[in-house]
Formats: structure tokens, C-alpha cells, sequence
């Protein structure tokens, strides 16, 4: 039943892309670059469902699809149907590939493999300064937290490795802004970031839906039952909102950061509520 629900991602993305007008046409073959986006796109929501969880029904894969198609930063491009949304769906692929590889192997021995997850970890992060600290800051409290057994833990290469590509991003920048600025500058900085969350409009939709479950007592419970099965997306949301007032990666990164963590955050909790409806929908009618 999930292959369908992929396939039909597939054939839906492959027929927008067909239909859906472009200025100047394609650049590229359809007969190539068609597929090859629309198979990229599905890879997308495979990994991102996959990883969180989302896959287990089709209804959960479609949601998926649609929050990718319309929050995601970079989406913007994926239906350019030329080499820039092949390398930005690209891009995109390599995170939820990244984290579900990190979830995955947590308790494996994968030993010959050091080296390569190594490099892996280091790759992913220079490559992808949008989430580049927060997720660092997540991975190394998260290491703290399980400090007794970190290095009995496959992932532990992974983790250096971001961390190493966190190192290299800030040694390799020109200018970093100030990380002690003082109150206006901070202030400007910040209320310019938060103007382009408000814009991206997935932060508020986060940030309302959140505060919506905190107000019953079911939805506390919800909310911390996720905060605590995805500790890793929680606490890269929350290091991604600190980051936001310095930004020293960048305003523009700060907003992606803030953005893609957001949006699995989201997801999360919109598949928490339509399991939620789903039981009360099955109750009534038995």
C-alpha cells in the first residue's frame, strides 16, 4: 500500500511538472529531467517519512508530501525543472538520510565503517550551514545525556564528524557576526530574523500548534511523549531558536535552520492529532 502511495507521488509530481508552466520552457529534456525530479521529490518524502515515522500510513506519506511541497526551505525551486532543483532536492535528500543512518545504527557495531560514517558527518555538515550548529549543539547535549555509554554507541563517528564540519564552517567564514553585540544590534538582528519566520509561515504554524496541545491535558501528554521519542529534532528546534538573535552563521541560515526543524516538529505533531481523530473516528463508529 506505501509503494502506491510512493507511485502515485511520483506520477502526481512528474504530471505538475509537465503541465504547470514555465518561462522559457525546460532547459533540460522532460524526458530526463522530469522523472529524475519527481524521483528525487519521492526519495525526499521517503526519507523524511521514514525517518519520522510518518510512513505508517498513507495517509501520514501524503501529509508528508504536502508539508515538504509547501514549507520546506528551498521548494521553491524543486519544479524550476533544471540542474539547480535537481541539487537543491539533492541537498535536501542528504539530511533525513544522515539522521535516519544516525537513528538506525545507534546500537550496531559497524566498526570497518568508522572512517566512512566519519567523513559522512563531516560532508553532511559543512554542506549544510542552515542547520549546521543547532543540530550540533542537539547532538553533543544528547552525547552528554548518554556520556557512559557514548562510545559504545555506533553513532558516535557520526557525531564527530558534525562536529568537525561545524569547526570547519565557522573557520572557513571571512566575518562572523558578533556573538556579544550590544542590545540594539541584537534587538534589529532579531526582529529582522522573526519577520522571516513570519513570512516562511512554518514556524508560526509550529509555534501555534504547539501552544494549542499545551492548553488540554491530552495534548500535554502528546507533547512530551514526543519531545521525549524525538529528543533530537526537539532539541535542534530549540538551539536553533537561541541561535536566532546572533545568527552567526548568517540570517538567511539562521532562517533555513529554524525552518526545517520546525517543519519536522510540525509533522510530528499534525501525526500525532490525526492519530488522535483516527481512534476517536474508529470508537464511534463501533
Amino acid at each position: 500500500m506505501r509503494t502506491l502511495i510512493y507511485l502515485v507521488i511520483f506520477f502526481y509530481v512528474c504530471l505538475a511538472l509537465v503541465i504547470v508552466p514555465k518561462v522559457g520552457g525546460f532547459i533540460w529534456d522532460p524526458l530526463i529531467i522530469v522523472p529524475a525530479t519527481a524521483a528525487l521529490f519521492t526519495l525526499l518524502v521517503w526519507l523524511v517519512a521514514r525517518f519520522l515515522g510518518t510512513d505508517r500510513t498513507a495517509m501520514g506519506v501524503v501529509m508528508t508530501a504536502v508539508f515538504i511541497l509547501i514549507f520546506a526551505p528551498g521548494a521553491g525551486v524543486f519544479f524550476e525543472r533544471d540542474e539547480e532543483a535537481l541539487l537543491e532536492l539533492s541537498s535536501q535528500c542528504i539530511v533525513p538520510f544522515f539522521l535516519t543512518q544516525y537513528k538506525r545504527i545507534s546500537r550496531k557495531d559497524f566498526r570497518r565503517a568508522y572512517g566512512f560514517m566519519l567523513l559522512m558527518g563531516i560532508f553532511c555538515s559543512f554542506t549544510h550551514d542552515g542547520i549546521t550548529l543547532p543540530l550540533c549543539l542537539a547532538f553533543l547535549l544528547l552525547a552528554w545525556q548518554r556520556r557512559s555509554e557514548f562510545f559504545r554507541l555506533a553513532c558516535w563517528p557520526m557525531v564527530i564528524g558534525w562536529l568537525i564540519g561545524t569547526i570547519l564552517q565557522f573557520a572557513t567564514r571571512d566575518h562572523l557576526p558578533d556573538l556579544t553585540p550590544d542590545l540594539k544590534v541584537l534587538t534589529s538582528r532579531t526582529t529582522q530574523v522573526l519577520s522571516l519566520l513570519w513570512d516562511a509561515k512554518i514556524f508560526v504554524f509550529a509555534l501555534v500548534l504547539t501552544f494549542w496541545l499545551s492548553t488540554t491535558s491530552w495534548g500535554r501528554t502528546e507533547l512530551w511523549r514526543t519531545f521525549r521519542r524525538q529528543r533530537l529534532i526537539a532539541y535542534s528546534l530549540l538551539f536553533a531558536l537561541s541561535c536566532v538573535p546572533f545568527a552567526p552563521l548568517g540570517i538567511d541560515n539562521a532562517v533555513t535552520g529554524v525552518c526545517f526543524f520546525g517543519l519536522l516538529w510540525a509533522l510530528l505533531l499534525c501525526q500525532r492529532l490525526m492519530q488522535r481523530y483516527a481512534d476517536v473516528a474508529r470508537v464511534r463508529t463501533s
